[in-house]
Order: structure tokens, then C-alpha cells, then sequence
């Protein structure tokens, strides 16, 4: 019982035991929101990356090699697992708007189809969603939200997405502007160029030929948000006899996309058809021709790994700073051993054990620890759940956003709490806490009463 009395005094009574718990709560605190953003970041990443793509792409290494061909699509189709196939057409352009010009990826596709290989359907906009996105609506302060709510149901816009309508305007074109190609474009890209549905942009590109098409104009008819913000920034989709007029390329495509049936076994279907090819089953023209076949994942290697590796650091320099903290326990015992001498010469003359003595500064860590991990671990959850919350705070009155989407490709702060992890960060924390102590603890153990006793 004396040993749980003189942990709690010395604990209590001793600045500098607050000092290491304090640190400790911080270096837990980032312990715990580094990782679950990361863990967010990650698994959102995959997944906004994931949905705007299919599962394989089958592609040439020229924009426009592959020839529109329905025998190609349905060979395509009958490989085992593949549930879905899609063309699709891609080039660079520039878009001009009054004087400013950036770059942009127009895609055609048969949007029909699209919907059965990717998510494209699933991150179109109603008219409402369009107007509170345009306006930012979910960085602002709840009465702003309630004044954008007010607008939208005075303007009388719609909840729900019109698709048919939609893909109607794609392919056959605006009925109010018929000789005008249309298109889709991100809400991004909209608020970039204060832009809005049925307003025309202007978009220059390098032909097949080599000659450059200047000025073509495109109606914008609808929008959607990936929350993929390079995506939503660049990116015009249009359908595929559009971007082909566009670029002079008549009944030649970039690709295939596919949907297999089974994710885990997409790299089968990856060599069923790259077997295909060679056997001659997708035509002549195709064999003749460097052909690419890769799953999603696969063609975003490089982004894939740079994620992993950032998750993998950001891991590794939480962990140091959680042992820098725990470091602070064993300075704040081992300076108790020290300040104690007399004490501890006097508790060993009254018949207490070395092995006491020990359990008393291991004690001490251990509460120090403990109580660190609990205020941290709160305080880390806490942050998780609210951080966007923050983030808009600081963006409001400071201008400055601490995760800006046109970096982190992501419009939200994404965060997922593994429990699993933090039950061992709540170990390994415990652990060196207790370890920290164990060399002030025998320090103080081995040193003979009577010196101790005599010590000035």
C-alpha cells in the first residue's frame, strides 16, 4: 500500500511529472491524427482515384491507335471475367476564357456505357448539388449554409440527378444550340472560371495531323464532382464522335475500358488478353500494333507508391517523437533519484526492498505514461473527428488552408481511426513509459541506505 502512496505524492507533488505527461499528450496526439489522416487519405485516395477509372484499361501508346470497331468491343467482352467494356477517346487541350489559358484533358465517351465500367454516373450533379458546390457551400458557417439552403429552394432547383437527360445532351447535342458540341465539365474547373450549365468554353488542340484547331466551342450542359479535385479541375468529358470531329480522328479511339467480375483475379483477365491479342483474336490491325493492357492500380503506380511511402514516414516520425517524449520520463525520475537520496536511504532503513524501491519509480513511469496516452489518445480522436471543422476555421479567417485540395488532390480532409493501431500505439507507449523508468528505479534500488541516509 505504501508503494501506490509515494507513487501518488511524488507524482502529484512534482512540476516536472506534469511537464513529461504534457509532453507525452502531445507526441500521442500526433501519434494518433497523423495516421488515421494518412489512413484516410490513403483509403479515400484508392477510392476517388479507383472510381474515375475502370478496372483494366486497354490502350495504345499513341493517342489514337485503336480503330472504333464493335468486333473489338465484343471480343473484348467475351474474355473470361469481363463484364463490361467501354471506348473511349482522350487528348490534351487548352482552354481560353478572356485572357487566361491553362490546360485541360477533354475525354469522349459513350456515357451509356461508361456508367457499366466506372462510377461516372455516381459523381454527376443535381442542379441543387451544382449551386451549393459553385458556392462552396460546405466550407462556410452554418448560417451562411442556411442562407445558400433558402437560395437554392427560391431558385427551386432540382434534388435529383436528370441522367437520361443528360446523356441525351451529350451525344445528340443541346436542342436549344444545335450545331454545338456539348459537354460535361468538373465543379472545380466551373468555379475556376466562374462558369455556369449552358455557358459556352472555347478549347484549342493539336490535330492527328499536326495542324492546331483553335477556338472550338463546347456547351456545357451538366457537371460532376469526384472529389478528385484534379479532376474536377481538368478534365471536360464530352461524347467520343465530339472529340473525334474535334481532333480529325473518324472512327478511331484511345482505348477500351473493362469491368471484370472479380477484382482479385484482374490480372488474369490482364494476360487472357494480352494472349488474345497475340493470338490475333482482336484483329490484324491489333497485332501488329505496341498495345498496353493494365488494371487501375497498375496505372497509377506511381501515385499508389508516393502514398504508401508518405503513410510509411509519417509512421516512423510519429513513433520518434513518442520516444523523444518518453524520454522526458526517464530525465524527470532519474533527477527524482537524485532530489530523493535521503528519502530513499531512510524508506530502505525502515525495511523497504529493493524490489519496492524499483516498483516505485516503475510505478511512477507507467502512471506518467498512462495518463499522457489517456489525455492524448482523446485528444487525437477528437482532432480526427473535427479536423475539417478546424480546417475550415483556419481557411475562413486566415485565407490559408492547411490541406489544399489542388495539392492533395482530395476538396476534404479524409480520416479513418484504426483501432487496431491504437491499441498497440497504447501498448508500445506503456511500454517505454515503464521501460524509461526501470534505469532510475535500479539507480535508486542499488544504493545503500546508510549513504543515502548521510547524503547532503
Amino acid at each position: 500500500m505504501y508503494k501506490l502512496f509515494l507513487t501518488l505524492r511524488y507524482l502529484t507533488r512534482r512540476p516536472l511529472s506534469l511537464v513529461a505527461i504534457v509532453a507525452l499528450s502531445f507526441s500521442v496526439w500526433a501519434l494518433v491524427i497523423a495516421p488515421s489522416v494518412m489512413n484516410g487519405f490513403q483509403t479515400e485516395f484508392h477510392k476517388r482515384v479507383r472510381g474515375t477509372l475502370s478496372d483494366v484499361t486497354f490502350y495504345g501508346n499513341r493517342p489514337f491507335d485503336l480503330p472504333e470497331d464493335p468486333a473489338v468491343a465484343r471480343a473484348l467482352a467475351a474474355l473470361p471475367g469481363v463484364t463490361a467494356v467501354a471506348p473511349y477517346i482522350e487528348n490534351p487541350a487548352l482552354d481560353r476564357h478572356l485572357r487566361k489559358i491553362d490546360y485541360c484533358f477533354v475525354r469522349g465517351i459513350d456515357p451509356r456505357l461508361e456508367e457499366k465500367v466506372s462510377s461516372f454516373a455516381d459523381y454527376l450533379l443535381s442542379d441543387r448539388e451544382m449551386f451549393l458546390a459553385v458556392n462552396d457551400y460546405d466550407r462556410h458557417s452554418p448560417e451562411r449554409k442556411a442562407d445558400l439552403d433558402k437560395m437554392a429552394d427560391t431558385y427551386e432547383l432540382s434534388r435529383t440527378v436528370d441522367r437520361e437527360a443528360i446523356y441525351k445532351k451529350l451525344v445528340d447535342g443541346d436542342p436549344e444550340d444545335p450545331g454545338t458540341p456539348t459537354c460535361l465539365v468538373g465543379v472545380y474547373y466551373m468555379i475556376a472560371w466562374s462558369l455556369q450549365v449552358g455557358d459556352k468554353i472555347s478549347l484549342t488542340t493539336a490535330r492527328e495531323t499536326g495542324e492546331v484547331h483553335q477556338d472550338h466551342s463546347f456547351r456545357i450542359v451538366g457537371a460532376f464532382r469526384t472529389g478528385f479535385s484534379e479532376n474536377d479541375r481538368r478534365q471536360v468529358i464530352t461524347s467520343i464522335p465530339s472529340l473525334q470531329g474535334f481532333v480529325n480522328v473518324p472512327g478511331r479511339i484511345s482505348g477500351y475500358s473493362l469491368r471484370v467480375e472479380d477484382y482479385t483475379r484482374a490480372k488474369d483477365t490482364r494476360t487472357e488478353l494480352e494472349a488474345a491479342l497475340s493470338r490475333g483474336d482482336l484483329g490484324r490491325e491489333l497485332m501488329r500494333k505496341p498495345l498496353i493492357a493494365q488494371t487501375w492500380d497498375e496505372r497509377n503506380r506511381t501515385l499508389l507508391q508516393a502514398v504508401a511511402m508518405e503513410k510509411l514516414l509519417i509512421r516512423i516520425i510519429t513513433f520518434l517523437i513518442v520516444v523523444a517524449a518518453t524520454a522526458s520520463i526517464f530525465l524527470v525520475l532519474f533527477m527524482a533519484v537524485h532530489t530523493k537520496v535521503r528519502e530513499l536511504g531512510i524508506l530502505r532503513a525502515v525495511g523497504g526492498t529493493r524490489l519496492g524501491v524499483l516498483s516505485l519509480f516503475v510505478g511512477q513511469g507507467f502512471a506518467i505514461a498512462l495518463t499522457g496516452m489517456a489525455l492524448g489518445l482523446g485528444l487525437g480522436i477528437l482532432s480526427s473527428i473535427y479536423i475539417n471543422e478546424a480546417a475550415d476555421l483556419i481557411h475562413r479567417y486566415t485565407g490559408w488552408h492547411p490541406f489544399p485540395p489542388e495539392v492533395y488532390y482530395l476538396d476534404r480532409i479524409p480520416t479513418r481511426i484504426d483501432v487496431q493501431e491504437n491499441v498497440v500505439n497504447f501498448v508500445v507507449t506503456l511500454t517505454l513509459g515503464s521501460v524509461a523508468a526501470l534505469v532510475p528505479g535500479v539507480l535508486a534500488a542499488l544504493r545503500p541506505p546508510l549513504k543515502s541516509i548521510r547524503y547532503e
